[in-house]
């Protein structure tokens, strides 16, 4: 179909208004005309002012595509009347569609990219001159001055982007660097228009047209201030800082007390002041230190400003959505001045500690709840202030790092505060549950970062043993239990402390409200304090029983009310293990046996999933230690011993279900890598599960058993036969797989398997080649099997087929396998050279290299004879390599 500016019309229309499968082919014939040569004539005529927009957009789209692409296809007297023909475009769409104009903007940039340095050398200076408002009567002076700010902003996008010799792109960058002094003044005038009357902007008063302008000079200063080298102008910042600075605190300072304010301009002007500080944190850090007393004055303004915007009024991110920027700030500021000398290091901490004082007051504001929660925030609303928490949790951590003991004073002293206030009218207060939640937020936000400590800590546990819970929010119990199980590794070291804390979480386990915080922290607690929970295990035990049969808990907090009872089991005598497994354990193996007995469905298949990722909580942490089981089994033996045949029922009738098979898979590992040699007596039935199932459907998940329970015990006598058998079936069942597959779209559906198979074996064949050769696995057809994935696009399954085939290589002379890499190493470099000349992704070319390398180090002479003898043929691998190209990448490979 010819390039006519009718059948484009159409194929942009069906492009956009058509199903799916006309959609790809009209994309796939647009693309075809955008490289074609015609493009150049078409495109002017679809940019026509009567077209609409969605064929404007594609001309503009074209245009852009082809100064990017083609340049080359442009002869040098044409580059005036395309300057012409760019420039008039723009001022044809100054007033939009907005879309097009920006299209066209960034076109004028790329051609500015390709001419600036020899045909158009004073490029800037003639777009300055010539998107002035006096020269563009007919257009409104706002977006003239945003069309010029717009091309400015995308050009240093476009040089990173536009394909260049080496030599131009430095001609290129030298010109932008001298200009860049140049543009920053430009950008500095756009933004004198901003402040009306009185330094207000009135929100209502702001056409759209002064708000654009404002957002892309904001967008224009930051993308300048952000650049690298504006670090070597230090005066420079400074001066433009301080400038803007004390332009921006007048707007903003009205802008922060108007009960209307105008969040946009707020955002704009508060960001591009953070980026600022962010980006030249050190210099600012250089100036504290000063003798210009000048220089401390505008760094202590600036840091102030930056607390302002911190401290914005009302909650985030209904009233306001600014103080989220200033969080980075922080952290730079004080991991800048940690990295200092001791010395320097002391003297600045001193000097900033007053705003992080500030600041972790202003957080505990900030990070609190409404103290009425309400329908009027939105689940969006909610999920964004959960991330803004999160955020505050981590500046925490920042002020620990500066302010250490000081912070601990600052949070007990709110704390203490919250739950008793002064008051004068002999009428206990109200406690308000939103100041004893954030100072709770706050202490277990700190906990990773606090070492020995003894004098506030306690002083916290002992508070939280006395919070009254009943008559406050939920939200406090679940922030006390989350700050309990932060401080689990400092309990280790005060075991005391358990008395005032376990009953809390104990009690909590059956309140499905804080559930979730209180199965946290008894994991936490469990796993941490385990030697010291003897005296309390009773409780636990029967709470976390009393809370399972209760029927309201979620999978997640079962799983861990298990891993917790696992561990509390592990430190008492095996019989009342044995007594307690009997009554948590039974009401589950029996609900596991009727669901078994009845035909499979996704809802029994999902019960049964359930149950085995609790059961594989337990599995993870239920351990005896040695000297109770000198002669009696591990628990957990007993156990699987027991029900070893429901699993077998399992693989039968679940086996191809990857779903549950991943979660029996998971359960098994659990008790080979808890029990470690104690679960010899279940290897044998483990591992005849493994075949059965990896035989009958193979699938990645049952590989993580097979790979773990090799490595482990594939050398001792005892498992010698299995260990054979399991390979010798797993290697057999995998070829055959990869035979009946031989189309590379079919063996991409089975990427998962074969990703799984071959980070086994090269797993086995790094640590225990022997194991696997004296399996009599047919190692030809292994190798030959990796090299035909080799052909397969997915980078996950190339990265674990190369792995494997290091792994053959480097081991193949000490294991008597170097006649295969000799009989087929050739068929491996071709498909090697056929992939970087032509089949494989570009992000996938850096992954063959370490199979060259292994090749060169193990095999150099085969490795010369096949690379001339294959490169030798013409054309191969890609037409666009010549010989000399071919030699000296036979060079490079071989030295």
């Amino acid at each position: 179909m010819e390039y006519t500016t009718e059948n484009l019309e159409k194929a942009v229309t069906l492009f956009y208004r058509s199903e799916a499968g006309q959609q790809a082919e009209a994309h796939q014939w647009l693309t075809e005309a955008q490289n074609s040569t015609q493009a150049w004539s078409f495109v002017w005529e679809l940019l026509s002012l009567h077209r609409n927009a969605e064929v404007q957009f594609f001309a503009a789209t074209t245009l852009h595509t082809k100064l990017m692409k083609h340049w080359n296809e442009v002869p040098e007297d044409h580059y005036e009347p395309l300057k012409k023909h760019i420039l008039d475009a723009i001022i044809n769409y100054a007033m939009g569609p907005k879309i097009v104009l920006n299209r066209l903007c960034i076109t004028l940039s790329a051609y500015i990219i390709h001419t600036v340095p020899s045909y158009w050398p004073n490029a800037f200076e003639e777009l300055v001159a010539s998107f002035q408002p006096h020269h563009l009567p007919n257009v409104e002076p706002e977006r003239v001055i945003w069309i010029l700010l717009e091309i400015l902003t995308v050009i240093p996008e476009e040089f990173q982007s536009t394909l260049l010799a080496v030599s131009q792109r430095l001609k290129v960058r030298t010109v932008l660097l001298n200009v860049s002094k140049d543009i920053l003044k430009v950008v500095e005038m756009c933004l004198m228009p901003i402040p009306s009357n009185g330094n207000k902007l009135d929100q209502e008063g702001m056409s759209s047209e002064e708000m654009e302008l404002t957002e892309v000079t904001v967008e224009a200063l930051t993308a300048i201030i952000q650049h690298p080298h504006t670090n070597r102008y230090k005066n420079h910042v400074m001066k433009c800082s301080a400038d803007m600075l004390y332009k921006f605190e007048k707007i903003l300072e009205n802008e922060r007390n108007s009960l209307e304010s105008n969040k946009d301009i707020v955002a704009n002007l508060y960001g591009l002041l953070v980026t600022i500080a962010d980006v030249h944190s050190k210099i600012f850090i250089s100036n504290l230190k000063s003798e210009n007393p000048e220089e401390q004055r505008i760094t202590f303004d600036f840091f102030n400003s930056i607390l302002k915007c911190t401290n914005l009024p009302g909650l985030y991110p209904v009233d306001e959505s600014s103080s989220t920027l200033t969080f980075g700030f922080w952290y730079t500021l004080q991991d800048d001045i940690l990295s200092l000398e001791t010395a320097e290091c002391a003297q600045l901490l001193l000097m900033i500690k007053p705003y992080y004082r500030d600041l972790v007051c202003i957080m505990l504001r900030k990070s609190m709840y409404p103290l009425h929660e309400d329908g009027d925030w939105s689940l969006d609303d909610k999920e964004v202030f959960r991330c803004y928490r999160q955020d505050i949790a981590d500046t925490f951590i920042y002020c620990y790092n500066v302010l250490n003991l000081e912070m601990l004073d600052i949070l007990n002293s709110k704390l203490a505060e919250a739950l008793h206030k002064n008051n004068t009218t002999g009428v206990p207060p109200t406690i308000q549950w939103n100041e004893v939640e954030t100072c709770l937020h706050a202490f277990g936000a700190i906990a990773e970062s606090i070492e020995l400590e003894n004098l506030y800590l306690p002083k916290l546990m002992m508070t939280i043993k006395e919070i009254p819970f009943r008559d406050l929010h939920k939200r406090v119990m679940a922030s006390a239990l989350e700050t309990v199980g932060s401080y689990s590794d400092w309990i280790t070291e005060h075991p005391e402390m358990l008395e005032n804390v376990l009953p809390l979480v104990i009690s909590a386990l059956d309140k499905p409200e804080v559930a979730t915080s209180a199965t946290m922290a008894l994991k936490d607690l469990t796993h941490s304090c385990q030697k010291y929970l003897l005296p309390y295990a009773d409780h636990i035990l029967i709470a976390a029983q009393s809370a399972l049969q209760g029927g309201a808990l979620k999978l997640a907090e079962c799983s861990r009310l298990m891993f917790s009872i696992g561990k509390v089991l592990s430190i008492l005598p095996v019989p009342r293990i044995m007594e307690y497994l009997n009554i948590i354990l039974a009401p589950s193996f029996k609900e596991m046996q009727e669901l078994l007995n009845v035909e499979p469905s996704p809802a029994v298949k999902t019960s049964l999933i359930t149950r085995l990722k609790v059961l594989s909580s337990l599995f993870n942490s239920l351990c005896v230690k040695k000297s109770q089981t000198q002669i009696m089994e591990q628990p957990t033996v007993l156990v699987m011993q027991n029900t070893m045949p429901l699993y077998k029922v399992i693989g039968e009738k679940y086996g191809r279900s990857s779903d549950v098979m991943e979660e029996l898979s998971i359960l098994f590992k659990y008790v080979v890598t808890t029990l470690l040699e104690d679960c010899t007596p279940l290897i044998n039935d483990i591992l005849q599960l493994v075949v059965a199932v990896y035989r009958e459907c193979p699938q990645s998940n049952i590989l993580m058993v097979a790979k773990t329970v090799v490595i482990m015990f594939g050398n001792e006598e005892e498992f010698r036969p299995i260990t054979h058998q399991l390979l010798h079936e797993i290697v057999s069942t995998t070829l055959q797989m990869c035979a009946q597959l031989n189309s590379t779209n079919q063996l991409s559906e089975k990427t998962d398997v074969l990703e799984g198979f071959f980070a086994m074996m090269a797993q086995l064949f790094k640590k225990i080649p022997q194991v696997v050769f004296a399996s009599g696995i047919d190692t030809a057809a292994l190798f030959q099997c990796a090299v035909l994935c080799l052909s397969l696009p997915e980078a996950q399954t190339l990265k674990l087929c190369t792995s494997f085939l290091v792994s053959f290589i480097s081991q193949s002379r000490d294991t008597a396998q170097a006649s295969v890499v000799q009989s087929y190493g050739e068929s491996l470099v071709l498909r090697i050279l056929i992939n970087l000349g032509s089949t494989a992704p570009r992000s996938s070319v850096d992954i063959f290299s370490d199979l060259l390398l292994a090749l060169n180090k193990k095999y150099c002479d085969n490795l010369s004879r096949w690379l001339n003898t294959l490169l030798a043929q013409e054309d191969f691998p890609s037409p666009r390599i010549n010989t000399h190209q071919k030699e000296h990448f036979i060079r490079s490979v071989l030295r």
